[in-house]
Protein backbone atom coordinates (compact mmCIF):
# COMPACT_ATOMS: atom_id res chain seq x y z
CA UNK A 1 0.00 0.00 0.00
CA UNK A 2 3.09 2.72 0.54
CA UNK A 3 3.87 2.25 -3.10
CA UNK A 4 0.52 3.15 -4.10
CA UNK A 5 0.33 6.12 -1.77
CA UNK A 6 3.66 7.32 -3.33
CA UNK A 7 2.43 7.41 -6.84
CA UNK A 8 -1.09 9.10 -5.58
CA UNK A 9 1.62 11.54 -3.96
CA UNK A 10 3.43 12.30 -6.34
CA UNK A 11 0.09 12.68 -8.85
CA UNK A 12 -0.91 15.30 -7.02
CA UNK A 13 2.65 17.03 -6.48
CA UNK A 14 3.05 17.53 -10.50
CA UNK A 15 -0.96 18.53 -10.85
CA UNK A 16 -0.39 21.19 -8.28
CA UNK A 17 1.26 23.50 -10.47
CA UNK A 18 -0.92 22.42 -13.49
CA UNK A 19 -3.32 25.35 -14.01
CA UNK A 20 -5.26 24.03 -16.90
CA UNK A 21 -6.11 20.62 -14.65
CA UNK A 22 -7.02 23.08 -11.90
CA UNK A 23 -9.15 25.30 -13.83
CA UNK A 24 -10.54 22.01 -14.97
CA UNK A 25 -11.52 21.24 -11.53
CA UNK A 26 -12.57 24.66 -10.00
CA UNK A 27 -13.18 26.95 -12.74
CA UNK A 28 -14.75 24.89 -15.58
CA UNK A 29 -18.11 23.09 -13.36
CA UNK A 30 -18.54 26.89 -11.96
CA UNK A 31 -19.03 28.33 -15.30
CA UNK A 32 -20.73 25.32 -16.89
CA UNK A 33 -23.68 25.78 -13.93
CA UNK A 34 -23.95 29.08 -13.94
CA UNK A 35 -24.63 29.31 -17.91
CA UNK A 36 -27.00 25.97 -17.38
CA UNK A 37 -29.04 28.02 -14.65
CA UNK A 38 -29.00 31.00 -17.42
CA UNK A 39 -30.48 28.63 -20.10
CA UNK A 40 -32.91 26.86 -18.32
CA UNK A 41 -36.51 28.35 -16.47
CA UNK A 42 -36.63 25.67 -14.26
CA UNK A 43 -32.82 23.87 -13.73
CA UNK A 44 -33.78 21.84 -11.15
CA UNK A 45 -35.84 19.37 -13.58
CA UNK A 46 -33.51 18.31 -15.76
CA UNK A 47 -30.38 18.75 -12.85
CA UNK A 48 -29.58 15.27 -12.22
CA UNK A 49 -28.73 14.23 -15.79
CA UNK A 50 -26.83 17.54 -16.46
CA UNK A 51 -25.19 16.69 -13.28
CA UNK A 52 -24.58 13.24 -14.22
CA UNK A 53 -23.06 13.74 -17.81
CA UNK A 54 -21.03 16.85 -16.54
CA UNK A 55 -19.14 15.03 -13.85
CA UNK A 56 -18.63 11.49 -15.66
CA UNK A 57 -17.33 14.10 -18.85
CA UNK A 58 -15.56 15.89 -16.96
CA UNK A 59 -13.76 13.63 -14.92
CA UNK A 60 -13.18 11.17 -17.88
CA UNK A 61 -11.04 14.41 -19.73
CA UNK A 62 -9.18 15.11 -16.48
CA UNK A 63 -8.61 11.62 -16.01
CA UNK A 64 -7.42 10.48 -18.88
CA UNK A 65 -5.42 13.56 -20.32
CA UNK A 66 -3.65 13.82 -16.96
CA UNK A 67 -2.63 9.74 -17.33
CA UNK A 68 -1.12 9.97 -21.12
CA UNK A 69 0.92 12.93 -19.88
CA UNK A 70 2.49 10.81 -17.29
CA UNK A 71 3.24 8.52 -20.16
CA UNK A 72 4.26 10.83 -22.57
CA UNK A 73 6.69 12.76 -19.56
CA UNK A 74 8.30 9.23 -19.68
CA UNK A 75 7.00 8.78 -15.69
CA UNK A 76 4.38 5.83 -16.23
CA UNK A 77 7.81 3.52 -17.92
CA UNK A 78 10.09 4.71 -15.10
CA UNK A 79 7.29 3.64 -12.53
CA UNK A 80 6.93 0.51 -14.00
CA UNK A 81 10.89 -0.44 -13.92
CA UNK A 82 10.37 0.28 -10.18
CA UNK A 83 9.96 -2.16 -7.04
CA UNK A 84 6.30 -1.06 -6.91
CA UNK A 85 3.54 -3.89 -7.74
CA UNK A 86 1.33 -3.38 -10.82
CA UNK A 87 -1.83 -3.40 -8.17
CA UNK A 88 -0.07 -0.82 -6.24
CA UNK A 89 0.27 1.21 -9.18
CA UNK A 90 -3.09 1.26 -10.53
CA UNK A 91 -4.39 1.85 -6.77
CA UNK A 92 -1.88 5.10 -6.86
CA UNK A 93 -3.13 6.50 -9.79
CA UNK A 94 -6.92 5.58 -9.01
CA UNK A 95 -6.03 7.25 -5.24
CA UNK A 96 -4.27 10.40 -6.95
CA UNK A 97 -7.11 11.10 -9.79
CA UNK A 98 -9.60 10.02 -7.57
CA UNK A 99 -8.84 13.07 -5.07
CA UNK A 100 -8.96 15.28 -7.76
CA UNK A 101 -12.40 13.74 -9.07
CA UNK A 102 -13.45 14.33 -5.51
CA UNK A 103 -12.75 17.67 -5.79
CA UNK A 104 -14.39 18.36 -8.65
CA UNK A 105 -17.58 16.42 -7.49
CA UNK A 106 -17.92 19.40 -4.20
CA UNK A 107 -17.35 21.44 -6.95
CA UNK A 108 -20.34 20.96 -9.14
CA UNK A 109 -22.11 19.85 -6.11
CA UNK A 110 -21.55 23.36 -4.13
CA UNK A 111 -22.26 25.14 -7.49
CA UNK A 112 -25.65 23.32 -8.31
CA UNK A 113 -26.62 24.37 -4.51
CA UNK A 114 -25.72 28.25 -5.36
CA UNK A 115 -27.77 28.48 -8.53
CA UNK A 116 -30.05 25.74 -9.12
CA UNK A 117 -30.97 25.89 -5.63
CA UNK A 118 -31.36 22.05 -5.01
CA UNK A 119 -33.12 20.21 -2.47
CA UNK A 120 -31.89 17.05 -2.39
CA UNK A 121 -35.17 14.81 -1.70
CA UNK A 122 -32.34 11.89 0.32
CA UNK A 123 -30.13 13.91 1.38
CA UNK A 124 -27.08 15.77 0.20
CA UNK A 125 -24.89 12.77 1.32
CA UNK A 126 -26.57 10.38 -0.61
CA UNK A 127 -26.15 12.81 -3.82
CA UNK A 128 -22.34 12.94 -3.17
CA UNK A 129 -22.35 9.09 -3.16
CA UNK A 130 -23.85 8.74 -6.16
CA UNK A 131 -21.97 11.85 -8.17
CA UNK A 132 -18.96 10.50 -6.75
CA UNK A 133 -19.09 6.75 -7.48
CA UNK A 134 -20.07 8.15 -11.12
CA UNK A 135 -17.10 10.23 -11.15
CA UNK A 136 -14.76 7.09 -9.87
CA UNK A 137 -16.24 4.86 -12.71
CA UNK A 138 -15.21 7.47 -15.32
CA UNK A 139 -11.80 8.25 -13.67
CA UNK A 140 -11.07 4.33 -14.09
CA UNK A 141 -12.08 4.06 -17.72
CA UNK A 142 -10.39 7.37 -18.42
CA UNK A 143 -7.14 5.31 -16.83
CA UNK A 144 -8.08 2.32 -19.21
CA UNK A 145 -8.96 4.10 -22.50
CA UNK A 146 -5.48 6.18 -22.48
CA UNK A 147 -3.42 3.36 -22.01
CA UNK A 148 -4.50 3.14 -26.01
CA UNK A 149 -4.11 6.80 -26.86
CA UNK A 150 -1.05 8.03 -28.25
CA UNK A 151 -1.83 11.71 -28.08
CA UNK A 152 -4.28 14.08 -26.19
CA UNK A 153 -6.32 14.12 -30.08
CA UNK A 154 -7.13 10.54 -29.84
CA UNK A 155 -8.14 10.78 -25.94
CA UNK A 156 -10.64 13.22 -27.82
CA UNK A 157 -11.56 10.68 -30.08
CA UNK A 158 -12.99 8.50 -27.87
CA UNK A 159 -15.42 10.59 -26.84
CA UNK A 160 -17.71 10.30 -29.64
CA UNK A 161 -16.71 6.17 -29.47
CA UNK A 162 -17.80 5.50 -25.98
CA UNK A 163 -18.98 8.45 -24.01
CA UNK A 164 -21.61 9.96 -26.52
CA UNK A 165 -23.68 6.76 -27.13
CA UNK A 166 -23.93 6.67 -22.95
CA UNK A 167 -25.07 10.16 -22.79
CA UNK A 168 -27.76 9.64 -26.00
CA UNK A 169 -29.03 6.25 -24.86
CA UNK A 170 -28.49 6.83 -20.68
CA UNK A 171 -32.06 8.70 -20.27
CA UNK A 172 -30.61 12.05 -20.89
CA UNK A 173 -33.26 12.46 -23.72
CA UNK A 174 -35.60 9.76 -23.39
CA UNK A 175 -36.08 6.93 -20.42
CA UNK A 176 -34.81 4.10 -21.06
CA UNK A 177 -37.79 1.80 -20.53
CA UNK A 178 -38.86 3.64 -23.61
CA UNK A 179 -35.74 2.36 -26.02
CA UNK A 180 -35.86 -0.48 -28.65
CA UNK A 181 -35.23 -3.88 -26.75
CA UNK A 182 -32.33 -4.17 -28.37
CA UNK A 183 -30.87 -0.24 -28.05
CA UNK A 184 -32.45 -0.74 -23.70
CA UNK A 185 -29.97 -3.87 -23.54
CA UNK A 186 -27.33 -2.05 -24.86
CA UNK A 187 -28.14 1.22 -22.68
CA UNK A 188 -28.35 -1.41 -19.31
CA UNK A 189 -24.43 -2.12 -19.94
CA UNK A 190 -23.29 1.18 -20.10
CA UNK A 191 -22.06 2.68 -16.29
CA UNK A 192 -23.53 6.73 -17.14
CA UNK A 193 -27.30 4.96 -17.55
CA UNK A 194 -27.00 3.89 -13.65
CA UNK A 195 -25.45 7.30 -12.90
CA UNK A 196 -28.82 9.27 -14.05
CA UNK A 197 -30.96 6.59 -12.74
CA UNK A 198 -29.08 7.11 -8.99
CA UNK A 199 -28.97 10.78 -9.66
CA UNK A 200 -33.13 11.18 -10.24
CA UNK A 201 -33.61 8.96 -7.38
CA UNK A 202 -31.83 11.48 -4.71
CA UNK A 203 -32.67 14.56 -6.99
CA UNK A 204 -36.45 14.15 -7.49
CA UNK A 205 -37.05 10.93 -5.83
CA UNK A 206 -38.06 9.18 -9.24
CA UNK A 207 -37.82 5.34 -9.16
CA UNK A 208 -37.29 2.96 -5.80
CA UNK A 209 -34.78 2.25 -3.16
CA UNK A 210 -34.39 -1.10 -5.39
CA UNK A 211 -33.23 1.34 -8.40
CA UNK A 212 -31.18 3.58 -6.02
CA UNK A 213 -28.76 0.24 -5.14
CA UNK A 214 -28.66 -1.51 -8.68
CA UNK A 215 -27.17 2.27 -9.60
CA UNK A 216 -24.96 1.81 -6.80
CA UNK A 217 -23.78 -1.95 -7.35
CA UNK A 218 -23.69 -1.39 -11.00
CA UNK A 219 -21.07 1.82 -10.34
CA UNK A 220 -18.86 -0.12 -8.26
CA UNK A 221 -19.05 -3.03 -10.48
CA UNK A 222 -18.01 -0.91 -14.00
CA UNK A 223 -15.15 0.74 -11.71
CA UNK A 224 -13.91 -2.49 -10.60
CA UNK A 225 -13.99 -4.45 -14.20
CA UNK A 226 -12.31 -1.30 -15.51
CA UNK A 227 -9.20 -1.24 -13.16
CA UNK A 228 -8.94 -4.96 -13.70
CA UNK A 229 -8.65 -4.13 -17.55
CA UNK A 230 -6.07 -1.67 -17.09
CA UNK A 231 -4.50 -3.58 -14.58
CA UNK A 232 -4.30 -6.25 -17.48
CA UNK A 233 -3.16 -3.86 -20.18
CA UNK A 234 -0.34 -2.46 -17.51
CA UNK A 235 0.87 -6.28 -17.15
CA UNK A 236 1.16 -6.90 -21.23
CA UNK A 237 3.05 -3.19 -20.79
CA UNK A 238 5.69 -4.20 -18.40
Amino acid sequence: MSGALAVASRILLTLRGDRRTLGLVLVVPVVIIYLLNEVFERPTEVAPVLLAVFVFMLTYILTAIGFLRERQAGTFERVLVSPISRLELVLGYVLGYGLLATALSLVLLGSSIYFFDLEFEHGIALFFLVEWLGALTALAIGILLSLFAQNEFQVMQFIPLVITPQVILGGTFVPVEELPFFLELLARAMPLTYLIQGMNFVVLDEGTTRDLWVAIVALLFFTELSAIAANEVIRRVR
